[in-house]
């Protein structure tokens, strides 16, 4: 899986010299890297939910959000989606649609003794395969039910499968995430690559052991990311930062 760079070049010497160079071309970032789950921090954002008879309403860095009305009723719609939210025994359940199709399947639960917060989403995006997501929050204040503050602590993907691929040939960059299912080439001076009708997504090499990955929706900053990589080679570090108005820091290590 691992390329190398001046194959041409080296192709002209003998077999014997031709393993000596080669391995000295090689870039360093490229291969497939696993990620050491154990190493994983998240540190995710704080949020207050106010409930009343007819629905909730989310308050994210002081700023409340729309009400959601809980009847079973299409709400308004924002931004072009519109929301279907229904009480259930533990929760709601809730459906948002975009255009008479639905993109995207919400289930919120509290456990029973009221101080975990679950939410798994189930996405149908325009372009590629249906995929999940599940996060959890522990409770800070608050209650009964899902009225309080609480803090997200973890966070799961179906399509995460631990592995984060990378190939640099000249200035460009094959980069594959752990959860994505092909690579995006980008530039490695920063220039934005579209990766859906609202979403960027950018490479900047800074020096040879730092990589500044930035995803953008409508122009706004949705996740920038910085991977170092080590002195031996052996290990990457990533740190994952989301911006306001759901701040959250995470830090993974990855192995060769």
């Amino acid at each position: 899986m691992k390329k190398l760079n001046g194959i041409s070049a080296c192709a002209l010497v003998s077999s014997i010299v031709l393993a000596l160079p080669c391995v000295a071309q090689q870039n360093p970032w490229n291969g497939s890297w696993k990620m050491d789950r154990s190493s994983l921090k998240y540190d995710g954002p704080t949020f207050s939910v106010a409930t009343d008879a007819t629905g909730f309403t989310v308050t994210r860095e002081g700023k409340a959000g729309p009400k959601l009305t809980c009847d079973g009723k299409p709400n308004p719609p924002e931004n072009g989606t519109t929301t279907t939210c229904n009480k259930t025994g533990t929760g709601y359940a809730i459906e948002n649609s975009r255009n008479g199709k639905t993109v995207s399947k919400v289930k919120i639960e509290v456990s029973p003794d009221g101080k975990t917060l679950t939410r798994t989403i189930h996405v149908t995006p325009p372009e590629g395969s249906p995929y999940s997501m599940m996060n959890t929050s522990k409770r800070l204040a608050g209650g009964p039910g899902l009225s309080g503050t609480w803090k997200e602590t973890g966070f799961t993907e179906s399509q995460d499968t631990g592995v984060l691929s990378i190939m640099v040939k000249g200035d460009s960059i094959a980069f594959k995430e752990t959860d994505t299912d092909k690579p995006v080439t980008c530039k490695l001076d920063g220039t934005p690559t579209k990766i859906s009708a609202t979403r960027t997504m950018s490479v900047r090499q800074e020096g040879s052991h730092t990589l500044k990955v930035t995803y953008k929706n409508n122009g706004k900053v949705a996740r920038a990311n910085t991977f170092v990589l080590s002195a031996d080679g052996k290990t990457v570090k990533e740190t994952d930062i989301t911006p306001a108005p759901s701040p959250s820091t995470m830090t993974v290590m990855f192995h060769r």
